[in-house]
């Protein structure tokens, strides 16, 4: 009797965990993602989509999913879902303008950036989106101000400045743009991207001592930084060292920056030797003792 009542407990307890709600497999996946294993989060969210095919909630977070796994035709296409079932919906305009701009549709993803502006105009991240996507765009004048904007909202970001000084540069406006990262330091000091941009600004304003420096410690924070190497390896070559870029140009051309090869070949190439410099001396014969 026992055994009976055990097995039909077994039976039972599984039918409850094969028919669960549309809901509990959302919050499965959510717990997933939570744990940053997005592989096991899709089955979650694909089964509470199969159950509740009208769960907008689901197609953005399957959506979000995709992104971070750099499927972004896929995150794209439940972002358009998610609008389709609520056109007001911010974070599916938000996401999928990331996901334009990461497929270099900046069009799209600047319309995206202004559609969530629209609906919460006080949003600081949105600007400075919109201003990232205009600036890879080309559109370093209408960048301006978006940038300004989402610094007025929040003094703190620091990508707004660092995104800014790249337009500033554009624009020929070196000082704004010294400003803006030394400002995105100042707020990220630990960001070697930061530091080594600064570091190439000094480099081409051939003030080679800040240079050095920028370019040195953006190699200290990130040892896998290649254009950091090279860039000091053309402060040092500037600088008249060229024969101590060397090992800079090495580590460059070994992360995959190919220019550096021309640049090794040139400087720090052996010089070829005198005509019998590598052949061997004749060792002296010992002398025979008298006797």
């Amino acid at each position: 009797m026992r055994c009976a009542v055990a097995f039909i407990l077994i039976i039972f307890s599984s039918h409850l965990c094969t028919a669960q709600s549309s809901k509990d497999n959302f919050i499965q996946g959510l717990l997933c993602t939570n744990r940053g294993e997005d592989e096991k989060a899709l089955p979650f969210f694909n089964k509470a989509l199969e159950l509740k095919p009208n769960y907008f909630e689901a197609y953005i977070m399957r959506g979000a999913t995709y992104m971070r796994l750099g499927d972004f035709m896929n995150a794209i296409i439940d972002f358009d879902k998610a609008l389709e079932l609520d056109p007001s919906l911010i974070k599916a305009y938000n996401y999928r303008g990331f996901c334009y701009t990461e497929k270099k549709d900046y069009k799209r993803a600047i319309a995206d950036f202004s559609k969530v502006i629209e609906l919460q105009p006080d949003y600081a991240n949105a600007y400075e989106s919109r201003g990232h996507a205009r600036t890879l765009f080309g559109q370093h004048k209408e960048a301006l101000p978006d940038y300004d904007k989402a610094i007025a909202l929040k003094p703190d970001m620091h990508e707004a400045f660092h995104h800014r000084a790249v337009s500033h540069l554009a624009l020929k406006d070196t000082a704004s743009a010294l400003a803006d990262l030394s400002k995105a330091i100042e707020l990220n000091d630990v960001s070697a991207q930061y530091v080594a941009d600064r570091g190439k600004l000094y480099l081409q304003l051939k003030n080679y001592k800040e240079a050095m420096k920028d370019l040195s410690l953006a190699i200290k924070l990130d040892e896998g930084l290649p254009t950091a190497y090279f860039d000091r390896a053309l402060v040092r070559i500037g600088s008249g060292k060229a024969k101590q870029a060397c090992k800079d140009l090495e580590m460059a051309l070994s992360l995959g920056i190919t220019k550096a090869k021309e640049l090794l070949e040139q400087h720090c190439a052996e010089e070829p030797k005198e005509a019998g410099e590598d052949k061997p001396k004749e060792e002296e014969k010992p002398k025979k003792g008298k006797g």
